[in-house]
């Protein structure tokens, strides 16, 4: 793939606002499930595995099974480029008065609580 075109993609995974607040937060706290990102953003499991969905197919995001859960985080092998992007990226958006009660609440949510089977 051609380096505009993958730039291009990145771009527009990063142009919905629930997708750059989640991955910010996976930047933030290496790990989460979907019910813990749920619990944060507030939007329907389906939606958020959408967004995690497209997040994943442009390579910015990884998963990984933990027994259960199946975590997501970000890709730490992205491509310099990409990562300078998402780096000025989350140093705007991290003034952001939403992404602030995202950090908040991420750190309130036990996995073992919401996802409980």
């Amino acid at each position: 793939m051609s380096t505009l075109k993958k730039i291009t993609r990145v771009l527009k995974a990063l142009a919905d606002e629930n997708r750059v607040r989640i991955l910010y937060l996976l930047g933030e706290r290496k790990n989460l499930c979907v019910c813990e990102i749920r619990e944060i953003i507030g939007l329907s499991q389906p939606t958020i595995s959408s967004h995690l969905k497209v997040l994943e197919n442009n390579g910015l995001i990884i998963f990984t099974k933990d027994g259960k859960w199946v975590n997501y985080s970000l890709n730490s092998n992205l491509d310099n480029k990409i990562k300078q992007i998402i780096d000025s990226i989350f140093s705007i958006v991290e003034i952001d008065a939403e992404v602030k009660k995202d950090l908040d609440r991420v750190n309130k949510v036990d996995r073992k609580k919401l996802c409980e089977v």
